[in-house]
């Protein structure tokens, strides 16, 4: 698969954030202008640069990176740290397509990266995603952080990705969505899209559905303070690795808990999703009854999610074989939500 966005930085240790949002367009190439160039240079869809351009040797570097990809005509976005006359000036000479200040908000960037793409303009559906994930960002950034998580930003993302279910188009809400490159946005995003669609197959009111999407935005907010390197492990985890992951449930409930600001049904999705209806779940080995709709819900959608995510390192599940999983697990689904799942994922 042909990298989609290189992203030329001269702090890469700094970089994290970007190359996040970045891959909501695809795999992200990083590479540091103070070393050299590795390889020869693969297809992209978008070239962009967060480095000082104050230093001449910074300028060289760049524009004998972008040279090559210049050539066919690839767009490049220039990020400056300093918006002054003279460093538009230089970014313009290196043949900037358009030039946003370092800073600027993760949906005002994902905006105009939409427009440099599509100029003539996205589909209902894409800006509904890209709003999504802008939202995402700020999220996940508060979250690893350790600052209070970004009410307002919340509230965007679920009006988002509720009016996206509207369009009862699951389909093409998944094929954005798998198109991301980070693990964590793609996994958070497929389980709040199928909430969202999941609330609305149900016939849930405006109110009911906010809360369901909400959950499912949260619910794996305590990995934001799981280690990427084992987020992100191709293979096999350890014992101890395993024992980390399983954590993030209890820190996320946590998190929500101590900001206060969100209703008790999501607080409880977020400690509760890896519970079972036979009591064979954690962190608290919950029970029947002791698991409410909502956590139910979620539960479904987030292991429904897992099995059809792309990575690099496996193949997805079919709809109908991540069903049949589902299927397979017995008591420790809801049955009757089960049924209504399907109609939804495996419409005749």
């Amino acid at each position: 698969m042909p990298i989609a966005v290189l992203l030329i930085t001269d702090r890469p240790e700094r970089s994290v954030k970007l190359e996040r949002l970045l891959s909501l367009w695809g795999p992200c190439d990083v590479v540091d202008v103070h070393r050299p160039a590795q390889g020869g240079p693969a297809p992209k869809r978008l070239l962009v640069s967060d480095v000082d351009l104050s230093k001449r040797a910074v300028v060289e570097a760049v524009r004998n990176r972008l040279a090559e990809h210049r050539r066919n005509g690839t767009p490049y976005l220039c990020l400056l740290r300093e918006r002054s006359p003279r460093l538009t000036t230089q970014a313009n000479a290196i043949g900037a397509s358009a030039v946003l200040p370092a800073d600027i908000p993760a949906k005002a960037l994902l905006d105009e990266i939409g427009r440099i793409l599509n100029p003539e303009g996205q589909a209902p559906m894409q800006r509904q995603f890209v709003a999504a994930s802008a939202a995402m960002a700020e999220i996940l950034a508060a979250a690893t952080d350790g600052a209070a998580l970004p009410v307002a930003a919340i509230e965007g993302g679920v009006e988002a990705i509720n009016r996206a279910a509207d369009d009862r188009d699951l389909g093409a809400w998944l094929d954005m969505v798998w198109n991301h490159d980070d693990a964590t946005y793609q996994h958070c995003l497929l389980v709040a899209g199928l909430a969202a669609a999941f609330a609305h197959e149900l016939g849930f009111p405006e109110e009911a559905r906010q809360l369901v999407t909400t959950a499912a935005v949260l619910h794996d907010i305590g990995k934001a303070r799981v280690p990427l390197a084992i987020l992100h492990k191709p293979g096999k985890l350890t014992v101890e690795e395993v024992a980390i992951v399983r954590e993030h449930p209890q820190t996320g409930y946590e998190m929500l808990l101590r900001q206060g600001a969100f209703a008790r049904e999501v607080v409880e999705a977020t400690r509760s999703h890896h519970e079972y209806l036979d009591g064979s779940g954690y962190p608290q080995g919950l029970k029947a009854d002791e698991i409410s709709d909502v956590v139910r819900m979620i539960t479904i959608c987030d292991i429904y999610a897992a099995l059809i995510e792309r990575r690099s390192y496996k193949e997805p599940m079919t709809p109908e074989a991540a069903y049949s999983v589902l299927i397979g697990m017995g008591a420790k689904l809801d049955a009757d939500l089960l049924r209504a799942f399907r109609r939804m994922v495996l419409p005749s």
